[in-house]
């Protein structure tokens, strides 16, 4: 379950769970909140039913985005939900609660600003949680340590990539020639939603110093691949850096193999993330990858052996990591290599589904579960208490099924 399915690392982890689970063994079925998405097609294509609640219209709590959860739940005799991103994560677990079923959260991202109500919230969900599911070691300790989760609750599971997935169609060359790169030019790239957390200011502020390099110059191509609500605060910002004839805003792109494959450097210069999947494919691409030191990112590059870590939020640091690039092509095939090898050993597809699977399973006895606290979420969602009646019979007392993996 998921808000909705546009191009995204938490969407697509998403899609590649559905498709690497058995279908002798599970029957999937897959829920937007809001509407589709770009990568519902790909859902669809398995012949996986997708059902989208249309949902979630105001930032007012939606009590029949619950009502209708809840309905789905019954009807389809739904075993297990699992949830990802916040709002997901949210609605899935009230409903769950009041439907009797056992809820698996998924948390993708670390905290940029603690918000008192949603700790709160977070805190009392995940007593009523089988299992929250940490995709890096720092969003576990966000989650302990400003969400007061007990630590046993809390699970870290690596995203993982499907490596196959990242293998291009075309030969380098042919993948510049289809973008219009140069063989002499120096190709940037970066991959990510045009907001705020992706950071995509400093990478333009880099490039716009490294312009001013004799031996770049006249050799630089961005390559942004995505879009979102910033795409025309950062082509303004382009244009009065004087970057408008080296970049290249690409928007929503389905053949971003092929655009990796035309790269010799990539540059994530997020705020923040949780483990990114652009940076995994990126570095399964076999690319030399230039990444800001934000959560998950020391888990997947080491102490520099895998690509090179800069400080968040430096442009100055992201420039001269990539110069230091530019200048080296024999580090750079040195580190897209190793990159690549430790996609495959620690990051894979198959690692990760085998962690969930453990974390997941359903068979065994259930273990009853009275949780007490009805009222208090209640009045955090400013919902009355009939209307909590009609939903779920009795307002203080419900008692929730869930496969526990460890002690509650």
């Amino acid at each position: 379950m998921i808000t909705r399915l546009p191009v995204g690392g938490a969407e697509k982890v998403l899609v590649d769970v559905v498709r690497r689970l058995d279908p002798q063994r599970y029957e999937s079925i897959v829920c937007c909140i809001q509407a589709k998405g770009e990568l519902a097609a790909q859902i669809e294509s398995m012949g996986v039913r997708l059902i989208c609640l249309d949902r979630m219209q105001s930032r007012r709590f939606d009590w029949a985005a619950v009502r209708d959860l809840m309905r789905l739940l019954r009807a389809e005799r739904i075993a297990l939900l699992h949830s990802h991103l916040y709002h997901a994560n949210l609605y899935g677990r009230v409903a769950a609660f009041l439907a009797g079923v056992p809820a698996v959260a998924t948390v993708h991202n670390v905290y940029t600003r603690t918000k008192f109500h949603r700790r709160l919230l977070n805190r009392l969900l995940s007593r009523a949680s089988a299992r929250i599911i940490a995709v890096s070691e720092a969003i576990r300790d966000d989650l302990v340590a400003h969400d007061g989760i007990a630590p046993r609750k809390v699970t870290v599971i690596h995203n993982g990539i499907d490596v196959r997935r990242v293998q291009a169609s075309l030969t380098r060359e042919q993948a510049r020639a289809a973008l219009g790169i140069k063989d002499d030019e120096l190709a940037i790239g970066c991959v990510g939603r045009l907001e705020e957390q992706k950071g995509h200011r400093f990478l333009l502020e880099a490039c716009a110093k490294l312009s001013n390099d004799p031996g770049l110059a006249h050799r630089l191509r961005i390559l942004m691949v995505g879009d979102g609500r910033l795409r025309g605060d950062l082509e303004r910002q382009a244009s009065a850096l004087g970057l408008m004839s080296s970049v290249s805003f690409l928007g929503t792109r389905q053949d971003v193999p092929e655009i990796l494959r035309a790269l010799d450097i990539y540059a994530m210069p997020s705020l923040w993330e949780g483990l990114s999947i652009a940076m995994l494919e990126a570095m399964a691409a076999g690319l030399a990858v230039v990444i800001s030191d934000v959560s998950g990112v020391s888990q997947a590059l080491g102490d520099n052996e895998y690509g090179l870590r800069i400080p968040p939020a430096d442009d100055a640091a992201l420039a001269q990591a990539i110069r230091s690039l530019a200048r080296d092509p024999a580090r750079r095939r040195a580190l897209g290599a190793s990159a690549r090898e430790r996609v495959k050993a620690e990051f894979s597809i198959e690692a990760m589904m085998s962690q969930l699977a453990e974390q997941t399973k359903l068979g065994g006895s259930f273990t009853a579960v009275t949780v007490i606290e009805t009222v208090s979420v209640v009045d955090v969602f400013g919902a009355s208490q009939g209307a909590l009646e009609q939903l779920s019979g009795s307002p203080r007392s419900v008692t929730l099924y869930v496969k526990l993996s460890g002690p509650l």
